[in-house]
């Protein structure tokens, strides 16, 4: 924009130069007086104002810009329907929604000078991500716009992660320090220092981005302020801005002059990578950061996080451990005590959750926290039953006396035949949860109270939908159990009568001779048997306390006392299927009042079109409970399995 003092100052230059001598000195003369005239010097001042409009004018334009770009996932992947708001500062912002594809596109009409830019900011948001932002700029010389990419972080991934306000305190000291300030020019100290009070005190990431930049623009090449704004821009959900950055860090730090901040940033892109959910990357920058500065905590600690998320257990305690020895903060010792419960060394563990919780009550302590401390509590109850006798070791007689169901059993001589056996009957069961699909059944149940001498005093019938849903475990695949609606929702059929209890759960019994679960268990050949018309092998199971990692859990009321099983599998000799399975209780459990938990499952093939291959289901269950000195007995019938419609499980998702 050219100013109207400077036109005014350019017309009087060509004026004077047009003149000659003499009436250079006579205009200076006159000049004064020439103003004190009244008319004369309106019709000057109205002919500057003309002008200076006209030259004003002349720089001014209206144009139509196209802001466009998409909204994706940190993996790349395209977000529909999500909300982006495109502020330009030309009126209100404009509201749009992504297409299938990720895409925003609007036109916006804006007047501006021919030295100015169209300032574009981008904010986009959907339920479940967390709200992202992104600003551009757009020269109006160049009359030009390009893609503008949001990155949404899905605010339900792995809460294990470090997030974007643990990675900047991670950092504070490191860029409060005095040697930190030092290695930042005077002309960008000023801005610099705003940005570390804006990010780390005020936690406003967007006004310390605003900061930053501006000390980048006056020292483009001050390391520093390059990695400030870059973790700002991560904290404030600015994405691409901070890829950017990173970019350019890399470039002012590859020749290896400065190695501190080169590991800063090989440090917070391990943590951009663990965010993306690529492990193997992040380690990768993590191990590279520590080539440089072998004793940085935070770097020892989220090299330790990593290989956790990475189930490396002993790889991760050992880096934790080294993470606590530099100094990592207290998070160090409740992530080595989850490494330390994976490997079964419970001892260390709960000195390390001691030294974590410190005098803090356990009910104030994070969510995951709570958790891991519940875990370890558990393990620690779980491994006094370490001593109790399961019908692995139980001798012979005293099993046939206490499971009138082996009647007719022809023991085995030895347990040369075990290992294979529990190879091929842990290959179905693999294959049962990997190519597992939602399966919704009829089911009939028959919910009774006993008396002291077995006879029925209360009986109840209940006809409900039964549906089973695949859900992702550590392992591989689990099941979701429970009764539901035709449009699948769960329900919640009438309460069961005073003295009245019912039971669900029994399709994923076979799970104990899952591949990864097999280690968790003993197992004992008890021999071959001849029921419901098939010739059997006959398999004897128990949960070993001080191996165990699934691990059931009762609660009565609010108290809580870990369950695990043992029990008996009959399997076919032709073709390796469970068919009929019988589980009890470790052992009782006396906190919560619960002497036994019997449970018998009789399976049957169900067959479906598209699938080349049947499924072996629980066709028939019962289970006999005695709690608080009362016995309780379910029947269960399930027919008529089908495939759960996929358009009902996205309304019963919706609903």
């Amino acid at each position: 924009m050219i100013k109207i003092g400077y036109s005014r100052v350019s017309c009087l230059r060509l004026l004077f130069v047009q003149a000659t001598a003499p009436l250079v000195f006579l205009a200076i003369i006159l000049l004064p007086r020439v103003a004190e005239g009244p008319q004369f010097g309106l019709a000057m001042q109205g002919n500057f104002a003309e002008r200076s409009l006209t030259l004003q004018n002349a720089t001014r334009m209206e144009r139509v810009w196209t802001i466009f770009g998409r909204v994706t996932t940190l993996r790349g992947d395209p977000i529909r329907a999500a909300k982006v708001s495109v502020d330009t500062g030309a009126g209100k912002p404009q509201v749009l929604e992504t297409n299938l594809k990720g895409e925003f596109s609007t036109e916006v009409t804006a007047t501006i000078t021919q030295y100015d830019a169209l300032h574009t900011r981008v904010v986009a948001s959907k339920e479940g991500y967390f709200t992202a932002h992104e600003s551009t700029d757009f020269t109006a010389k160049d009359n030009v716009t390009r893609e503008i990419t949001v990155v949404l972080r899905d605010d339900s991934a792995n809460s294990e992660l470090l997030s974007p306000a643990a990675l900047v305190s991670s950092l504070e000291g490191r860029f409060r320090s005095p040697a930190a300030r030092g290695r930042v020019p005077a002309p960008a100290l000023k801005d610099y220092d705003k940005g570390v009070e804006k990010l780390f005190r005020e936690g406003l990431p967007l006004d310390a981005a605003s900061s930053l930049a501006k000390s980048v623009r006056k020292e483009p090449g001050c390391i520093n302020c390059r990695l400030l704004l870059c973790l700002a821009y991560f904290a404030a959900d600015s994405i691409v801005s901070g890829n950017l950055e990173e970019i350019e860090i890399d470039k002012l730090t590859a020749s290896g002059k400065s190695p501190q901040e080169r590991a800063t940033l090989l440090y917070i892109a391990g943590v951009m990578e663990t965010w993306r959910n690529q492990n193997p990357n992040a380690v990768g920058f993590f191990q590279k950061a520590l080539e440089l500065q072998p004793s940085d905590p935070v770097v020892l600690q989220e090299l330790g996080r990593t290989l956790l998320l990475q189930k490396n257990w002993e790889a991760a305690d050992e880096y934790l451990e080294k993470a606590i020895q530099a100094g990592a903060p207290s998070e160090a010792h409740l992530l080595r005590t989850r490494a330390l419960l994976e490997t079964n060394d419970i001892d260390s563990a709960e000195a390390e959750m001691r030294t974590y919780v410190g005098n803090q009550p356990v009910r104030t302590l994070p969510v995951a926290a709570r958790l891991t401390y519940l875990q370890m509590q558990q393990r620690l109850e779980v491994r006094s039953l370490a001593k109790v006798k399961s019908v692995v070791s139980q001798p012979l007689p005293d099993l046939l006396k206490a499971m009138p169901e082996l009647k007719g059993l022809e023991a085995a001589t030895s347990q040369d035949a075990l290992p294979g056996l529990l190879q091929k009957v842990g290959e179905n069961v693999e294959a049962f949860f990997r190519n597992f699909s939602d399966i919704v059944s009829e089911e009939d149940i028959r919910v009774e109270s006993l008396g002291a001498n077995g006879q029925v005093k209360g009986t109840q019938y209940e006809k409900d939908n039964y549906l089973l849903m695949a859900k992702s475990e550590k392992w591989g695949l689990g099941l979701t159990e429970y009764r539901a609606s035709l449009d699948g929702k769960a329900v919640h059929p009438l309460e069961s009568r005073p003295g009245l209890m019912r039971t669900k759960g029994f399709a994923s019994a076979s799970v104990v001779f899952h591949p990864a679960c097999q280690g968790d268990a003993r197992y004992h050949y008890l021999g071959r048997q001849h029921i419901d018309e098939r010739d059997t092998f006959v398999i004897a199971f128990a949960q070993q306390p001080e191996k165990a990692k699934m691990v059931g859990m009762i609660i009565v009321n609010g108290v809580s006392e870990p369950a695990l099983v043992q029990g008996v599998a009959w399997v076919d000799a032709q073709n390796y299927e469970i068919i009929r399975m019988r589980t009890d209780l470790l052992k009782p459990l006396s906190k919560v009042r619960l002497a036994r938990q019997t449970t018998e499952i009789h399976y049957g093939e169900s067959r479906f079109k598209d699938a080349p291959a049947g499924l072996w289901l629980p066709q028939a269950v019962t289970v006999t409970v005695q709690w608080k000195g009362k016995t309780f007995r379910n029947s269960h019938s399930y027919s008529n399995f089908k495939r759960f419609n996929v358009a009902t499980e996205e309304k019963r998702k919706q609903g």
